[in-house]
């Protein structure tokens, strides 16, 4: 019982010390060192996605300044680009993976940095710079980044040397791209469970693995296919990637309530024998169960 007395008597003059004669709390100012760092780069390497149709995409950088309170006046941070970091970050995840796909630097011509510095206004803790970009023409098959390094800032602030360096990664999407599952038949009846993955190629258009055969890329020249859909969002056209050899038998279809495809096309095998393929998936985002 003493115990807690005293524990109230502390806490009593603990809340008297702290609360001036109107009542309001004692500011004790700034408590924790202003440490600037970049969003997200705790693990240097960034994926984010970004859609074919936004004509005017851009990179967003964010950047933020700790402590206890909201900066008193703005500070201007400046970023650049380090090839180094990309380099770096390439050979150390080859070594401990050989299969590993090298990420590769967006090249100059698709983006715009001419601005290469971020504030952050007076009263707040982010400020964000905006790198604009574009898809149009990159290779689908690469893995396109942009490493940037926080470099300096104009009120001598502290830089946290482990957060200073973020390689953003683009992750190529359009309405119709991702993993899907469901059936491929070989008709008239022999059935095979597919988990294709849908590669976005542009605002309207997707490669996908044909019927059940590998999804590899040594396998690029001849085991795919490309889906387009109409601007109504329903009607569905087939043709071949590269090499491969496709027939389109037309009413293929995508049902945009259930993100569900209906495929019926032909391809022919490494034997030369024409197998017609009847195809139903289904985005895996999509909840609901549905028998195929």
């Amino acid at each position: 019982m003493k115990g807690k007395k005293y524990l109230k008597l502390c806490c009593s003059m603990m809340a008297f010390y702290m609360i001036s004669c109107n009542g309001s709390y004692t500011d004790f100012g700034e408590q924790y060192k202003k440490i600037l760092y970049i969003v997200n780069s705790d693990d240097l390497l960034y994926e984010n996605e970004h859609f074919y149709h936004n004509e005017k995409d851009s990179i967003t950088v964010s950047v933020y300044c700790s402590g206890s309170e909201s900066i008193g006046r703005d500070v201007s941070v400046t970023l650049e680009l380090t090839t180094q970091a990309l380099d770096s970050f390439n050979e150390i995840r080859k070594i401990v993976n050989p299969d590993f796909t090298k990420k590769v630097l967006l090249p100059e011509s698709h983006y715009q940095f001419p601005k290469k510095k971020a504030v952050i206004r007076k009263g707040e803790q982010y400020g964000t710079l905006k790198i604009p970009f574009s898809m149009n023409g990159l290779e689908v098959d690469s893995n396109y980044v942009l490493p940037l390094k926080l470099i300096s800032n104009d009120q001598g602030y502290e830089i946290n040397p482990k957060l200073n360096t973020i390689i953003y990664e683009i992750k190529m999407m359009n309405g119709f791209s991702g993993e899907y599952s469901g059936s491929s038949t070989v008709l008239p009846g022999t059935v095979r469970s597919v988990q294709p993955v849908l590669k976005a190629i542009s605002s309207n258009s997707v490669r996908m693995p044909i019927h059940d055969l590998v999804d590899e890329k040594e396998f690029l020249d001849t085991h795919y296919m490309v889906l387009t859909i109409a601007d109504d969002s329903t009607q569905v056209s087939i043709s071949a990637w590269r090499n491969a050899q496709i027939r389109d038998f037309g009413e293929s279809s995508y049902d945009k309530t259930n993100k569900s495809f209906e495929l019926n096309y032909a391809y022919t095998d490494q034997n030369g024998n024409e197998l017609v393929i009847k195809e139903k998936i289904r985005d895996l985002s999509v909840t609901d169960e549905e028998e195929y």
